[in-house]
């Protein structure tokens, strides 16, 4: 009788192990499958994916599909790799770090579901370290997102303001302020001891226009400040990605070794030249720049910071400089962040109206598309893992109906979303099985 139940115990686990591991091999049939790497948009692919990775990509004679996998059907579709948003800010509301916490899982997921299955981090404007503990969390399963590089909370001197002095309580600050060479080290050393990925710090803070548009910048940290920040993290194997507009903040931000700079948008000629020189990446957030337009041509009309970054992005892009993908997405909540799109009240879900905004700009489809995925794959120090289908890589896949590199529009329309061979997303195979169904 033992040996019986032992029998039947070990047919229940080796059938469990068995349908397990079936589940764990995804086949993934492609009718057109874009590889940034060469430009080309090749057909009738199929991709294989074991667990999180893929181990198989070729054309469908030459690759052989598991018995037992599971087979997702997108021959109709084009394929691309999941896309890098390399700016985004998950929390925004200074109301409680609970209520923080779930307003980043809603950001971060709502952006997963169109297709950004990596989003990078610039700073978590009053929340705290909320996006290192949703990384966690994502991470080790608890909840579904994307994959995140966090920067925790902003590292900061302490600039010119109109705060209010506290007479008998500290008000909570969003930032970690520093000041000094070794004061900032120590910031950096408590971002990397709480599981910061890297380290965000302002270079520039207020601004203006001058009567010929000429934007004068505010520096902040100073250049010895600088490179400490710099030296400091790369010491502890994290990169430091600056918001920057121009002036002396943008020059002593390259001469520091800065790994990334936001925004860059009254970079000058000879501030080009030097971006070219340490080939330098550049991440140019417009979309809220379009949103605080109307503010800005308010005070100093007919210049704002939209209509300066779009002539120096195409100086930047005409010079060669290596251009990043970066939204700025924040979540609206309690009156903060940018709506991009009134429809929806929202910024995360809706950063893809970039694409034809940089192709309007003089970037061809492939340059955008590339954008968001090779290139910020190595500005975040992730070409090994993300940024293309490839085997080994994680199996970060969506698709969309028509051919984004003849209409860039495409990248608007994501309908199909997975992320370590998990679907998120999918309007495709769902619509063709139901009308399947209906001509039964």
């Amino acid at each position: 009788m033992e040996k019986c139940m032992l029998r039947i115990m070990v047919g229940i686990l080796t059938a469990a192990t068995m349908l397990w591991s079936q589940a764990q091999t995804t086949a993934v049939r492609a009718g057109r499958l874009f590889d940034p790497k060469s430009g080309q948009m090749m057909s009738n692919q199929v991709v294989v994916i074991q667990g999180e990775r893929i181990t198989q990509v070729g054309p469908a004679a030459s690759v052989s599909i598991p018995a037992g996998a599971r087979l997702i059907d997108l021959s109709r579709a084009t394929v691309l790799p999941g896309l890098i948003d390399g700016h985004v800010h998950l929390t925004d509301a200074s109301i409680g770090l609970q209520h923080q916490m779930m307003v980043a899982l809603h950001s971060a997921t709502e952006s997963l579901k169109i297709g950004y299955t990596t989003q990078i981090v610039q700073g978590s404007h009053g929340g705290g370290f909320a996006d290192v503990e949703l990384k966690r969390a994502i991470d080790s399963g608890l909840v579904q997102g994307p994959r995140l590089r966090p920067a925790g909370p902003i590292l900061a001197i302490t600039a010119p303001s109109n705060a209010a002095y506290p007479l008998e309580w500290k008000p909570f600050e969003p930032e970690i302020v520093a000041n000094g060479v070794d004061a900032l080290r120590a910031g950096v050393r408590q971002l990397a001891h709480y599981g910061a990925d890297h380290v965000k710090i302002h270079t520039t803070g207020a601004f203006y226009f001058k009567p010929d548009g000429e934007m004068v910048n505010q520096a902040l940290p100073s250049l010895e400040e600088l490179k400490a920040v710099v030296d400091e993290a790369h010491r502890r194997g994290m990169f430091v990605a600056s918001h920057t507009y121009g002036g002396d903040g943008l020059k002593w931000a390259i001469e520091a070794g800065v790994d990334d700079i936001q925004h860059a948008t009254a970079a000058t000629d000879e501030d080009i030249k030097m971006i070219l020189q340490k080939n330098l990446p550049i991440t140019s957030t417009i979309l809220d720049m379009r949103q605080d337009e109307p503010g800005d041509l308010k005070q100093w009309a007919p210049y704002s910071r939209y209509r300066l970054m779009e002539k120096t992005w195409k100086k930047m892009l005409a010079a060669g400089v290596k251009l990043g993908y970066g939204s700025g997405s924040a979540p609206v909540y309690n009156g903060q962040g940018r709506i991009y799109n009134t429809a929806c009240n929202c910024s995360h879900g809706v950063q893809s109206e970039m694409f034809p905004i940089f192709v309007s700009w003089g970037a061809t489809p492939l340059y955008t598309l590339r954008m968001a995925t090779t290139v910020n794959a190595e500005i975040v120090h992730m070409e090994n893992s993300v940024g293309t289908i490839e085997k080994g890589k994680f199996a970060d896949l969506i698709a969309v109906s028509g051919d984004p590199l003849q209409d860039i529009t495409e990248m608007q329309r994501v309908k199909f979303v997975m992320k370590g061979g998990a679907v998120v997303r999918d309007d495709l195979t769902a619509v063709t099985s139901e009308a399947l169904r209906s001509s039964k």
